[in-house]
């Protein structure tokens, strides 16, 4: 008697069904809930098993979903300043939560196949994605290192003038630019300030929304970040944030709504009286600002030379001034450094992680004692930015 093909296929697919493994037979909702569990570092191999998984870790609802449990790491980079090394890896990511075994938490990752050069700026990250700019060429990336997904954004189209302009501004390194995420939108935008040809204290904003063809000039400022300090605007809260000047005196923060594309101005915290300035004073070659996050707060590192000393403070409720806390005070002889870049992280047993050079040490302010961290692979001449890995594709950031 012969069997009915229907029949037949339906005792093949069972048959193949049990000889998978037993993981690989499991609801593909039960599947979702033991990746959320997992370390991003296992995810990424996970995607290589099988089709089903690799269509689970792209899911929009799951990407979202880890996004959310998933704590922010550490990607280093080398800096755009520094020696061209072909054999570069590109992306240290680092897992600052197992400040003990650190190199079982790293992951190396490929720098933008897109990019064709080896002297790029990251210019932040928002969401698991990149904003990468690429020297000489003006060229902008958005890229996911952890998918290997890249997309080029439109170039820039300037004038002789402006591109004069700029070179006088070295704008190339590139100076003043940001990467921030309107989350009412589900919008992300790059906005680029450039020097006024016409009126030397005033610089021109142009925003390009990822997604679209051109960039967008919103007008001239008379607020603008300075050249001295960071050249790209740190994200959180929904801003783009820089140390920035007005005209030719004040010294206050720069903030820009990435929604409305509004400007706002902060006040910087009361460090002139630690240093025992005049108020509205500063030396411009004893002072150091350094903008970051931490414990999801604006943070802002002073560093005075003179004084040989480093403040940390945070704005703990976000736009008022009353609430800048003084967090840290360190000496900068303890760093035994003097190319101490920045506080990464307060860890939840009481140490403080710093950047310091090319160095990643832990300060304890019981003792005063500080520790350097081994971690294989960090570059020379290096820049860091927080960073949520996420498997996020860039088709669903284009079509939001």
């Amino acid at each position: 008697m012969a069997v009915p093909v229907a029949m037949e296929k339906t005792n093949t697919e069972k048959e193949e069904h049990d000889n998978k493994p037993y993981i690989l037979q499991l609801p593909d909702h039960i599947t979702v809930h033991i990746f959320c569990k997992v370390p991003i570092k296992t995810l990424i191999q996970c995607q290589c098993v099988c089709k089903s998984w690799r269509h689970s870790l792209s899911n929009p609802h799951f990407t979202k979903d880890l996004f959310s449990r998933t704590p922010p790491s550490f990607l280093f980079h080398g800096l755009s300043g520094g020696p061209i090394n072909p054999k570069s890896v590109g992306y240290l990511l680092v897992d600052l939560n197992k400040i003990s075994s650190p190199n079982d938490f790293t992951l190396k990752l490929y720098k933008d196949p897109n990019v064709r050069n080896l002297r790029v700026g990251v210019l932040g990250s928002c969401n698991g994605l990149l904003c990468i700019y690429e020297l000489n060429r003006r060229c902008f990336y958005i890229s996911n290192p952890i998918t290997s997904e890249s997309l080029a954004l439109p170039t820039l189209s300037l004038s002789p003038l402006t591109i004069a302009s700029c070179e006088r501004e070295r704008i190339d390194n590139p100076y003043y630019c940001g990467f921030g995420y309107s989350p009412i939108t589900n919008a992300y935008k790059v906005v680029l300030y450039l020097s006024s040809s016409s009126k030397s204290h005033e610089y021109e904003v142009l925003v390009l929304t990822v997604g679209s063809r051109i960039w967008r000039s919103i007008g001239n400022v008379s607020v603008f970040p300075s050249s001295r300090f960071q050249p790209y605007g740190v994200y959180v809260n929904g801003f783009l944030h820089w140390v920035g000047q007005y005209g030719n005196s004040s010294t206050l923060i720069c903030a820009f709504d990435v929604e409305s594309e509004c400007f706002q101005q902060l006040s910087l915290p009361p460090y002139d009286l630690d240093l025992q300035l005049p108020a509205n004073c500063l030396d411009f070659l004893d002072i150091q600002f350094t903008l970051g996050v931490l414990n999801g707060s604006l943070s802002l590192t002073v560093r005075s030379r003179s004084r040989s000393n480093i403040t940390v403070w945070l704005m703990k409720d976000y736009g008022i001034h009353e609430s800048w806390t003084k967090e840290l005070e360190i000496s900068s002889d303890i760093l035994g450094s003097p190319s101490f870049s920045r506080v990464l992280k307060f860890t939840e047993d009481g140490q403080v992680l710093l950047l310091n050079g090319s160095h990643l040490q832990a300060y304890t302010p019981g003792t005063r004692s500080v520790v350097t961290i081994e971690v294989d692979g960090i570059p020379s001449l290096v820049d860091e930015c927080v960073h949520i890995p996420s498997f996020v594709s860039l088709r669903g950031v284009i079509t939001g």
